[in-house]
């Protein structure tokens, strides 16, 4: 599990990115699951469960195929956490909201539809949850999940970089290549041609996640013009 603790007004949290290898047909047979839309009901119903269990805990299956690395989703959970705090939610669900400030949009909807699972994700055997916290059980919550989930630990892949990432995400984000050139030359960088942009992948992708950053405060300030 990659962890990461922060402070938001004097309230300490600690947030875990873990992601599991699964089978989906063995966890189907282990909790008597016979439709897809029984599996996804079972992890929702999960979520509330654990989130019951365990007070102030916060906790979310993740899609990552829009997922740009650790520090988008850290940075998701921070502007999460900091909107309830000043009020300026826009879902009443915390595990809800993490998905608004993912996709650094409004609509619910595309929230869900852009980072919530999907059945394709579960029969790929490889499933990414998040956990935040106030307290000291990230490790227990996290046993919890794999206990009910029948799931094993595995290496976390989503700080992989390729070019084909980078596009991707750049596409969903809307992000033009000013706004990336303009990001660059603030780090004294020039925007690389298409030849040589494998070479420069980590400063691209830096980049991208300073203007996806941008777009999450932008978000938690259109609802405070909005009240």
């Amino acid at each position: 599990m990659i962890r990461k603790k922060f402070k938001i007004k004097e309230m300490n949290y600690i947030v875990g990115l873990n992601q599991i290898s699964l089978d989906l047909t063995q966890l189907m047979d282990l909790h008597n699951l016979k439709h897809d839309n029984e599996v996804l009901d079972y992890i929702f119903n999960l979520i509330e469960e654990i989130q019951k269990k365990y007070d102030e805990s916060i906790v979310q299956f993740l899609n990552d195929k829009f997922l740009l690395n650790q520090d988008h989703l850290f940075s998701a959970c921070y502007y999460t956490l900091k909107a309830f705090m000043d009020n300026i939610n826009i879902s009443n669900k915390k595990n809800l909201e993490l998905f608004l400030y993912l996709a650094t949009q409004r609509q619910i909807k595309n929230g869900i539809k852009s980072f919530g699972i999907e059945i394709s994700n579960l029969k790929d055997g490889k499933l990414n949850f998040c956990i935040i916290s106030s307290k000291n059980n990230l490790d227990k919550i996290n046993y919890d999940i794999l206990q009910k989930m029948n799931g094993v630990e595995r290496n976390i892949d989503i700080n992989h970089i390729t070019l084909e990432k980078f596009k991707r995400i750049k596409e969903f984000f809307k992000i033009s290549e000013n706004q990336i050139k303009s990001i660059l030359s603030s780090y004294g960088f020039n925007l690389p041609k298409e030849n040589e942009m494998v070479e420069n992948l980590q400063t691209l992708f830096l980049a991208l996640h300073d203007l996806i950053c941008e777009k999450m405060a932008l978000l938690s300030l259109e609802k405070v013009k909005t009240n």
